[in-house]
């Protein structure tokens, strides 16, 4: 938490999550004297050959582009389409939509003018781009996302804990895997496998704008796999799905062959198991966040770390808590009868007198071993972490008041009451005097919680927040009381085209406000899907801005006020646009 509110306080103003126009033609509130035969839309990636749409949209909501969007062959980056000729005076919206090289699908609008609508005429100095914020990631995606997650941890910590955190005398009989150890390595490939192979139609519902009942179509399955980076990556994990398959397939089938695996061909076939699952981690990183960031090499690297460290340690946890009492109780000392109870034999040498019981040092041993690989997890993490946050997070204020910038701070406090149980178990496995018990069962089920959340950043780019009540009036005069504060909002001249908005807020006792920091309007059409109509007024003395609107009828006017003080005041307008006569 320190190091980002460092960051914030020196680092850049604004951070792109997904890809975002860099410039247009015509540019964004632009007034054009003749009408234009094309349009463009330049961004700051390239974008995928698939599931994009550009639809211009006159005053009437009616289409006057040729309805022939396509990405410019000698620029990937661009979104090019014609215009009808000759088009009418009056104000125009382009709407658009593409897939970002991450492969989330990010929309927005853009507004320009044709000659002058009655005395509106003259260049425009607000909104921007326009860009379209997307919403909160489904309820499917973050299943079948969580699904591929869990399966991932459980298949990687149990065999890491065989690998590396159980000493060899542990095995039973010569054998890798016992058999409680068999059942969650197949568990978790099969929770793997339905990650995978259900992310395909499920990324073809997203990216296309289409439903599960509909997806079930083999041309846009087809189009999603052969003209997207996900398809490519998809193609590439279920390769190493089936190779994962195999290896699992010989590791738990091997008791029962004529000539079951020992010892270092054991080893050789779980080191290749594990090298698969690493190359399934580094494979999601294509299609993440981190494969639209500026320095693409080192965010794919540090979102693999943070993948692979993560699924070791909460792996390792699973492990610790599930399979190390069965193995324990599994291995035969050479003093003791194998149905000494766990807890007994920590009991027993506790006292100067009585020489350990070989159980017991069992356990510990294998403890203090995952101690030493989580610190190291646990360091990845910090440092993978935290760059990931300052690549995506743009302000303190966003980490706070954004529905992404929340699910990191409430993943960053789960992680921090992890560490708090995790210095708990390694103060206990340093003294071994009592089983770890509830606390790795309590660490394990937060680090289940912070996978969801995972999956929930994963889909989630950094979006305003905000919502109130309704408050309908039809004049260009708008004015309400919002937490003891009056807000009057003025539109002039309230008629398509050029549009004049300025905004008075009072305090409780009647004197203007002065510590705003910024002034957020976000119009949309209440009567047709026209877009996002964005205007930014900074704070000061006079918060105004100057935007089109392009049609008539009802708008929705969102009011979202950020005061110096970091609180927040939102509202909801309606407002009645005038047609010209």
């Amino acid at each position: 938490m320190l190091l980002l509110g460092s960051w914030f306080a020196v680092g850049p103003s604004s951070v792109a999550a997904h890809a975002h126009v860099v410039s247009s033609s015509p540019a964004s509130n632009e007034v054009l004297a003749e009408s234009p035969t094309s349009i463009f839309i330049q961004f700051d990636e390239s974008i995928e050959p698939a599931f994009f749409s550009l639809n211009v949209l006159s005053p009437t909501g009616e289409r006057v582009d040729q309805n022939n969007a396509a990405i410019d062959p000698q620029h990937p980056d661009r979104l090019v389409a014609g215009l009808n000729p000759r088009l009418a005076n009056g104000a125009y919206t382009i709407k658009w939509k593409v897939v970002s090289s991450d492969g989330h699908p990010v929309k927005g609008t853009i507004l320009f003018q044709v000659g002058p609508t009655d005395a509106n005429a003259g260049p425009q100095s607000s909104s921007g781009e326009g860009d379209d914020a997307p919403g909160g990631p489904s309820g499917d995606l973050l299943v079948i996302r969580w699904l591929w997650y869990a399966g991932m941890v459980m298949y990687s910590g149990t065999i890491l804990f065989h690998l590396v955190l159980l000493p060899r005398r542990a095995r039973v009989s010569g054998q890798l895997l016992t058999p409680r150890s068999k059942s969650v390595l197949l568990l978790g490939l099969a929770f793997t496998a339905a990650g995978i192979i259900i992310s395909l139609p499920q990324q073809a519902v997203s990216i296309a704008g289409s439903s599960w009942t509909r997806v079930w179509n083999w041309n846009l399955l087809r189009t999603t796999l052969e003209q997207t980076s996900f398809g490519t990556v998809w193609f590439i994990q279920l390769l190493l799905l089936l190779l994962l398959a195999g290896t699992t397939l010989l590791l738990t089938h091997s008791s029962q062959a004529r000539r079951p695996l020992h010892g270092l061909g054991s080893l050789v076939v779980a080191g290749a198991a594990f090298l698969f699952s690493q190359g399934l981690f580094l494979s999601k990183a294509f299609i993440g966040h981190a494969a639209a960031a500026e320095g693409k090499t080192l965010a794919i690297a540090a979102d693999y770390l943070h993948l692979s460290s993560s699924s070791l340690w909460l792996g390792g946890l699973m492990a610790i808590a599930f399979l190390l009492p069965d193995a324990v109780k599994r291995h035969i000392p050479g003093d003791l009868s194998s149905d000494v109870s766990l807890q007994a034999a920590a009991e027993i040498g506790t006292d100067g007198d009585s020489p350990p019981d070989t159980r017991t040092t069992l356990y510990w041993e294998t403890v203090n071993r995952f101690s030493a690989m989580a610190a190291g997890c646990v360091a990845v993490l910090l440092l993978s972490g935290s760059y990931g946050a300052l690549l995506h997070i743009p302000s303190l204020y966003a980490l706070f008041h954004t529905g992404y910038g929340l699910a990191l701070v409430a993943k960053i406090v789960l992680f921090l009451v992890m560490l708090g149980l995790a210095l708990s178990g390694f103060i206990r496995g340093r003294r071994r005097r009592r089983p770890l018990g509830r606390a790795v069962w309590t660490e394990l089920a937060l680090g289940l919680v912070v996978l969801a959340l995972a999956a929930l950043l994963a889909n989630l780019p950094p979006a305003s927040t905000g919502g109130a009540a309704k408050s309908d009036q039809a004049q260009g005069q708008l004015e309400t009381t919002v937490q003891g504060y009056r807000i009057a909002l003025n539109v002039t001249p309230n008629r398509i085209g050029k549009n004049q908005f300025a905004i008075d807020v009072k305090d409780p006792s009647g004197t203007p406000l002065e510590d705003i920091e910024q002034v957020t309007l976000r119009l949309t059409s209440n009567e047709m899907d026209m877009g996002v109509i964005e205007v930014v007024m900074p704070g000061g003395s006079q918060e105004s801005g100057e935007s089109l609107i392009t049609m008539g009828g009802s708008w929705n006017i969102n009011v979202h006020i950020l005061l110096k003080t970091l609180d927040t005041i939102d509202h909801d307008f309606t407002l009645q646009v005038e047609s010209p006569s």
